[in-house]
């Protein structure tokens, strides 16, 4: 009876050198892998920011192509209504200068706001070009890292 109390005595005193004891469920090499799988999501998120960035960028393209064609379109009236008052007095009837010359300033501030608008739209779309092209090199180094994620159970 002694010989059994000792023995349960005993086996409840090494029970915490054996609760102390750590078996680790992935071996090093699945924790390269992991590693190597953090890296991908990483990647992932940066491709996924690029392409919000891409459509904000885009959302201003588009702004811009309004202001643009609006630009256009003041312009050609412009210039329209200096061509027309010109012709009047090619055809013999008397047009006051001042309003000639205020017609023509209004045609060259147009025509110079239009070019103005041209070159903001070109900037904003070789901004949206820079980033897509960013985007394709992220998604080509992503097509080069497929890792399989192993786990030993």
């Amino acid at each position: 009876m002694k010989k059994i109390i000792l023995l349960g005595l005993l086996s409840v005193a090494c029970a915490p050198l054996f609760a102390q004891t750590y078996n680790p469920k992935v071996s090093r090499d699945s924790l390269g892998v992991l590693n190597s799988r953090i890296e991908i999501l990483k990647t992932n998120i940066k491709v996924m920011e690029l392409k919000v960035k891409e459509s904000e960028e885009e959302a201003n393209v588009e702004k811009l192509r309004l202001k643009l064609l609006e630009a256009n379109g003041n312009a050609k009236e412009s210039s329209e209504k200096a061509s027309k008052n010109s012709n009047r007095t090619d055809a013999g009837s008397s047009v006051d200068l001042k309003t000639m010359e205020k017609l023509s300033k209004k045609a060259k501030s147009d025509a110079d706001d239009a070019l103005k608008a041209l070159e903001r739209f070109n900037k904003q779309i070789s901004k949206v070009e820079d980033i897509r092209s960013q985007i394709q090199a992220e998604e080509r180094k992503l097509g080069y890292k497929k890792p399989l994620v192993a786990f030993n159970y």
